[in-house]
């Protein structure tokens, strides 16, 4: 008996080819370029309630785009964080402050949250979120509301992302 090619096989290379695709692309994007952008997976990660925020960053500052002009900054490291599996963008954004206020941000600006897909079916729609961690310079503003930013507590407890 002569062996034959099997009818599924073009199809699987293609998908395979386009997983290493994938693969590359995603090692390529999260380098290890320091001064541009973080990523963190946090597929175990658990939300944290409102009432249960470290210290400090319940008061966390987020814009959806800039801050007032008068409002100067030095930009830290632009932030991306997705979630390995299932579930909101509050589950992460606490994540996504602490990680910033570790590195000395007071802010996020030009955030962005939405559900992405992803390429395998464990990851078909996951959390992710984005922006840019600033630190103020001068003048220090009193507060996040003050400026016209969004605190942290206030999206999570309002499930409203900032809208400014």
């Amino acid at each position: 008996m002569i062996p034959t090619r099997h009818p599924k096989l073009p199809l699987i290379a293609a998908l395979i080819a386009i997983a290493v695709t994938a693969g590359t692309a995603r090692a390529a994007e999260s380098a290890p370029d320091a001064a541009s952008e973080a990523e963190l997976d946090l597929t175990k990660e658990a939300a944290h309630p409102v009432a249960d925020l470290p210290g400090g960053l319940g008061n966390f500052c987020f814009f959806a785009r800039l801050p007032p002009a008068s409002q100067k900054y030095k930009v830290i490291k632009n932030v991306k964080i997705g979630k390995g599996t299932y579930g909101g963008v509050a589950d992460i954004l606490p994540k996504m402050a602490e990680y910033a206020q570790l590195r000395g941000a007071d802010a996020i600006i030009e955030y962005s949250g939405s559900q992405r897909f992803g390429f395998w079916p464990w990851r078909m729609v996951r959390p992710v979120v984005r922006g840019v961690a600033v630190q103020w310079t001068e003048p220090k503003p009193a507060d996040c509301e003050s400026i016209g930013g969004t605190t942290l507590s206030t999206i999570l407890s309002s499930g409203q992302a900032p809208a400014k």
